[in-house]
């Protein structure tokens, strides 16, 4: 069941008109933006500029308008105003913004707390501290980064991290449980390690690990038939994976195995009864989310993603970012905030065309960072063109749409 509410849309004049936007971002003491205020309309973003001035730092505050690290996962401390820390001014920072939807507007925001003993991030809705998953139930946001290639360059941990921050925007709970679950193996490798000679402590742990496991494995196994069947049914023979080469998702091990054949109840009882067997021998549990195999094809060549070129492999992210976002925006009446760093720098004429084109049809804002305002001249709808170095420099920080392209 998804968690997040569905939205009824009226789909007339959708090229021109984004349904779901940002229509004002505020940041302070974020990264190297003392005070930034974008004013905004429901047009896409391109923010441009010099390197350095901080325009993958505007993204990156977006991108915690969910819970989760955000595009970069930084510890919260590193998101300072880095010359606050210098001159031993103001050690908080704050992201709010102003998000419109089918449903109306709301306001939502994060920032750093601090007490005496800790600091932690916190989340507000229309001015209520709320949990951080409920940012989800309202604002959804993905992105691609160029760092994101790093995604078939490692090991299978940062392949199911992403695989997890996809399943979130289905099931705005599945982070809480991916964080729980997290926590409670390092709990029982803990008490296994010092010995503790606790069975009831032991048996509840794993009690809930075994069913956790369950609910992870499940929902990645639901994000990946909905693709499938958004493959099947709408994007063979698409104009988007005519340019972007649709990706397949495979998701391994022996929880999934286990699934395929067996109840729920019953791959739980067998976690369970694994765990205990393995109390004595920590090595011998060698299952669960956290051993998952995650393998991305290219649909067509069949051709494993670690066997492509770096080209082949930016498209295929792409194609993953895009067919979810049209998931999203088809099953769920759901159209993510895309975040699109420096994406058009490396992508010839063709492919930059039909990025655009898929763009338009998007039914949320697409934000962009690009050192070049040229290179979106063939962008085909309305786009709100910033200069943030000048806005920066020359206008305090504050930007009006009313104002036109800086």
């Amino acid at each position: 069941m998804n968690n997040i509410s569905s939205l009824k849309r009226d789909v007339s004049n959708i090229e021109q008109t984004k349904l779901f936007y940002i229509e004002k971002l505020s940041l302070k003491n974020f990264r190297n933006h003392k005070n930034l205020n974008l004013y905004l309309n429901n047009s896409s973003v391109l923010l441009y500029g010099e390197n350095g001035c901080g325009k993958t730092n505007v993204l990156e505050a977006i991108s915690l308008l969910n819970q989760g690290k955000g595009l970069r996962r930084s510890n919260l401390d590193n998101y300072l105003y880095q010359d606050n820390l210098n001159k031993n001014e103001c050690n908080v920072w704050g992201i709010n913004a102003d998000f419109v939807s089918p449903s109306g507007k709301n306001n939502l925001g994060t920032g750093l707390k601090r007490n005496s003993s800790n600091i932690s991030r916190i989340a507000k809705v229309n001015l209520e501290n709320v949990p951080l998953s409920s940012l989800g139930n309202i604002l959804n946001i993905s992105w691609i980064t160029p760092q994101m290639c790093i995604l078939f360059l490692t090991g299978m941990s940062e392949r199911r991290r992403f695989i997890d921050r996809l399943t979130s925007s289905i099931d705005n709970l599945h982070l809480n449980r991916v964080y729980k679950y997290e926590k409670l193996a390092r709990q029982r490798n803990k008490i296994l390690t010092q010995q503790i000679n606790d069975k009831i402590w032991l048996d509840t742990i794993e009690s809930q690990i075994s069913e956790l496991s369950i609910s992870i494995t499940a929902r990645r196994l639901d994000l990946v038939d909905t693709l499938d069947n958004l493959y099947k049914n709408e994007l063979k023979n698409n104009s988007l994976t005519d340019y972007f080469p649709s990706a397949g998702i495979i998701i391994e091990g022996k929880i999934e195995n286990f699934l395929l054949n067996s109840s729920a109840l019953e791959a739980e009882d067998y976690i369970k009864m694994e765990l205990k067997k393995s109390r004595f021998n920590q090595d011998s549990f060698n299952f669960g989310p956290s051993y998952s195999s995650v393998k991305i094809y290219n649909r067509i060549s069949r051709k494993n993603s670690d066997f492509l070129s770096t080209g082949e492999q930016k498209l295929l992210l792409i194609s993953i970012i895009l067919s979810h976002a049209r998931m999203l925006n088809n099953k769920f009446n759901i159209a993510p905030i895309l975040l699109l760093d420096d994406i058009v720098e490396h992508l010839d004429k063709k492919h930059k065309k039909a990025l655009f084109e898929e763009i338009s049809k998007h039914y949320g804002q697409s934000w962009f960072t690009s050192t070049s305002r040229d290179a979106f001249i063939e962008f085909p709808n309305l786009i709100n063109k910033i200069n943030l170095s000048q806005i920066k420099d020359c206008f305090n920080g504050n930007y009006y749409i009313r104002n036109g392209d800086t």
